[in-house]
């Protein structure tokens, strides 16, 4: 069957509406995505850092609705019973989510941590430097815990 335009923002607006009330990693994403908004209003960043964390924030918002649309696959294949070839599909797609969110992270502190360092007074080489030591860090307490989790599992 044909759909309208209309019918197909329509559809797309119920599944944003039912991922918002259903996943509450989704309502964090949007909350972070929010907040970043407000720093980039408040910052008067240029438009090209401002075009940089817009695409990072959409990707991971992309990336959620896409793991929630896996496991709702999953879970309706499976109909209520353990299947491991599913499991492991979501925990892919969750790494997914993953690996976006912790990109947007390190690029937003790359491109918010300067200008916020200097707007509450902190030198812009102090915070060059402790962007870059932040930025290391989440990489490094990402990996960690991926690899604790994935330890875990066995």
């Amino acid at each position: 069957m044909r759909h309208t335009l209309w019918q197909s923002f329509e559809y797309a607006g119920r599944g944003l509406v039912a991922a918002m009330a259903s996943q509450r990693t989704m309502r964090i994403h949007v909350l972070v995505a929010c907040a970043v908004s407000a720093a980039v209003v408040w910052l008067e960043l240029p438009a090209s850092d401002t075009a940089v964390l817009i695409v990072a924030m959409a990707g991971v918002l992309a990336v959620e609705l896409l793991n929630t649309a896996v496991e709702a696959v999953v879970d309706m294949h499976a109909g209520g019973r353990h299947d491991a070839l599913g499991g492991r599909a979501k925990d892919m797609s969750a790494a997914a989510v993953l690996v976006a969110a912790a990109g947007a992270a390190i690029t937003g502190v790359i491109i918010l941590g300067p200008p916020v360092a200097i707007a509450i007074g902190i030198g812009r080489v102090d915070a060059l430097f402790a962007g870059r030591v932040v930025a290391l860090l989440g990489v490094l307490i990402c990996a960690a815990l991926a690899l604790w989790q994935a330890g875990s599992r066995r």
